[in-house]
């Protein structure tokens, strides 16, 4: 009888602490400092929230894009976080939710997210999540017109020749496509 409540609170504890194979929510739209979990920067959050962790961005004037310090731009709609871009300078400052970062291989990000890519490209890995149906989408599906595209979840890589991350891009679908 113990055993079988030891494994029942196993399985339990593996299912909780899951990796997104089994979605996105908006906390995998997060970074936080590689040496302290609780400095996070989340999607939704508020810009001035945003710039407490982050300090005074830089306006790049592309859309409502802003650059700070350690490789870290943020894309905002009214004033919310609406996309993350983590880039080469952000390595060993900042990392994702999932503990992801720049210079991890892809097979890294595919250990982390599994095999439902939106795309995997040779130095692109995309994923896309519809928060309403809970499915992954797929590269036939991403051109449809969706009735909120900001409910569209996107987790996308950019790799060098050798497979390294070089950059890390979380995001909603409306942000990706229209930058608003």
């Amino acid at each position: 009888m113990r055993k079988s409540i030891l494994s029942i609170l196993f399985v339990l504890l593996l299912t909780a602490c899951g990796s997104s194979k089994d979605g996105l929510t908006v906390k995998d739209l997060a970074i936080h400092k590689s040496n302290d979990d609780k400095v996070v920067v989340q999607y939704g959050m508020s810009r001035a929230d945003a710039e407490k962790v982050l300090g005074t961005g830089e306006d790049m004037k592309i859309g409502h894009t802003f650059t700070y310090s350690d490789g870290v731009k943020i894309m905002y709609r009214e004033d919310k976080v609406a996309g993350i871009y983590l880039t080469e300078e952000s390595k060993d400052v900042y990392e994702t939710a999932q503990g992801m970062k720049i210079g991890m291989s892809k097979d890294d990000f595919k250990k982390k997210y599994g095999d439902q890519y939106l795309a995997d490209l040779e130095k692109n890995l995309d994923y896309a999540y519809d928060t309403d149906s809970k499915q992954y989408i797929k590269e036939a599906e991403w051109a449809k017109n969706f009735e909120d595209s900001t409910k569209i979840y996107l987790i996308s890589m950019l790799f060098d020749s050798d497979g390294i991350a070089q950059t890390i891009l979380l995001t909603d679908r409306q942000m990706a496509i229209m930058y608003k």
